[in-house]
């Protein structure tokens, strides 16, 4: 299957300088959103950032997502992390984004050419965030990213945020390493009511085992889920995933990042698990999100 970022690729094949990209976004019955994008390609850089920016709407809801945006925009590609630029004006943050993508990469290349490292090679970074579903009692954005910045491989990230449709709350939680203890872990909880419930540990083992068996691997016992994983001690206690799961028409989606409980090759673990069954475990506030 041909990869989101080649499709980008191919596309940006017909520029030759920097430019903007913009339509008319989209319109729903919460949320209005203006398409904002920039992009650039040549033989030693590849750039293109976009988003579809919130304009209209639950002025909460707006507002939030607005930031959500712009801290997501806000990606380190070097050794710092840069601060977010908090903005109405969605123009602003993309060529600010795009900007630093832009500089960074090339000073990367510069720099692994110096080396003797990166001729030929072409850097890249396409980060895109997107309203993925809308309705009366939530709206998802989906947040992809792909690109190659040296190294054996490229590397490819996929998160999801769902807010409130009528507070414009975020229903999820943050999720931080904390490498002296060797744990994750989560703060301003507004999903799970116990994060750390063995029910709901179960209903992640065997999410976890339900995305291998569509590959066909042998995951029936737990010894055998547990060789298909690393990090990981005890498949009875899988960890949930660094970014927060998100609302669907499916389910609650799960999404682990590559490396995050698998190796490389087994992609980005991801499964559903029906309203019916999570329900028990959601706070208050995830639980008004449900039909």
């Amino acid at each position: 299957m041909k990869s989101l970022f080649m499709t980008i690729a191919m596309a940006a094949l017909l520029l030759t300088a920097c430019g903007h990209r913009a339509s008319n976004g989209s319109t729903t019955d919460v949320l209005k959103t203006d398409s904002i994008g920039m992009q650039r390609e040549d033989t030693a850089v590849m750039v293109s950032v976009s988003a579809e920016w919130p304009i209209a709407g639950n002025a909460a809801l707006v507002e939030n997502i607005q930031r959500y945006i712009s801290e997501e925009m806000a990606t380190n590609i070097g050794d710092e992390k840069p601060k977010a630029i908090i903005s109405a004006d969605g123009h602003k943050v993309v060529e600010a984004t795009f900007n630093r993508y832009q500089q960074a990469l090339t000073t990367m290349r510069n720099e692994a050419q110096q080396a003797g490292y990166a001729d030929g090679m072409q850097y890249s970074y396409y980060l895109h965030l997107s309203m993925m579903e809308a309705n009366s009692r939530y709206v998802t954005y989906l947040c992809r990213a792909e690109g190659f910045t040296g190294g054996a491989h490229g590397f490819a990230t996929s998160t999801a945020q769902s807010f409130s449709a009528t507070t414009g709350q975020r229903i999820g939680y943050e999720a931080n390493y904390n490498f002296e203890k060797e744990v994750q872990e989560i703060k301003n909880q507004t999903l799970f009511k116990e994060p750390l419930s063995p029910q709901l540990y179960a209903l992640i083992k065997e999410g976890v085992r339900s995305y291998f068996q569509e590959f066909d691997e042998s995951v029936a016992s737990d010894e055998q889920l547990k060789d298909m994983l690393i990090g990981v001690n005890d498949v009875n206690r899988i960890p949930l995933p660094s970014a927060a799961p998100a609302f669907t028409k499916k389910g609650l989606a799960f999404i682990y990042q590559q490396y995050e409980i698998a190796p490389y090759a087994a992609g980005m673990v991801n499964f559903d698990i029906a309203y019916d069954k999570i329900r028990p475990f959601l706070t208050a506030e995830a639980q008004a999100l449900l039909p």
